[in-house]
């Protein structure tokens, strides 16, 4: 049984003429502009564009996203807006349109993981309630859709704080993920 190059030969200087053409790329892969800037701001704009987290939520993520800064008064009605940006908060550079910030400390909110099951604000999923009344702030999107134009509403509750958890490898344990509501006790 012949092959198939033996069938139909080609000819030799058509060969010769397609392995002497580089392989074409299918697409840019070189950007001269990401190496010309400082590593920092390239990381910086690497996370921007990306499609999402890529590491699992830590506790320094934590207490740098939802933990509000404990020397700061929690009061004013810039205190979101101020907070958010200060923090950089936002998915791809656009606003979100609810963020809670809680004025305790990393624990209760661990200790929460552990709390009562409630039902989760956005649809199934299992959710957990802190054993204890908390302060937190709730922010509201008002206006603007791409950050740094985000106008947030403040509004300052007391209540107990609704929390995702994930299972933390690293410490054997569920850690706090996110805040997703506040529930004000009876």
């Amino acid at each position: 049984m012949k092959s198939l190059v033996t069938n139909y030969p080609w000819p030799l200087p058509l060969l010769l003429l397609l392995l002497l053409l580089p392989p074409r790329l299918q697409g840019d892969y070189w950007d001269h502009y990401e190496y010309e800037v400082d590593p920092e701001t390239r990381d910086y704009i690497r996370e921007l564009h990306s499609t999402g987290p890529t590491q699992p939520p830590t506790k320094e993520r934590l207490r740098e996203k939802i933990i509000a800064e404990p020397q700061r008064p929690f009061y004013g009605d810039d205190y979101c807006d101020s907070e958010i940006k200060s923090k950089n908060i936002h998915h791809r550079l656009l606003c979100y349109p609810e963020h809670y910030f809680v004025k305790v400390d990393y624990q209760v909110l661990k200790d929460a993981c552990h709390g009562r099951r409630v039902r989760c604000k956005n649809g199934p999923g299992v959710c957990r309630r802190s054993t204890d009344v908390i302060s937190g702030v709730r922010c509201t999107l008002l206006s603007g859709k791409r950050m740094p134009y985000c106008l947030y509403e403040s509004s300052f509750t007391r209540g107990y704080a609704v929390v995702t958890c994930q299972w933390d490898n690293d410490s054997n344990d569920f850690i706090p993920n996110n805040v997703l509501d506040m529930l004000v006790p009876n």
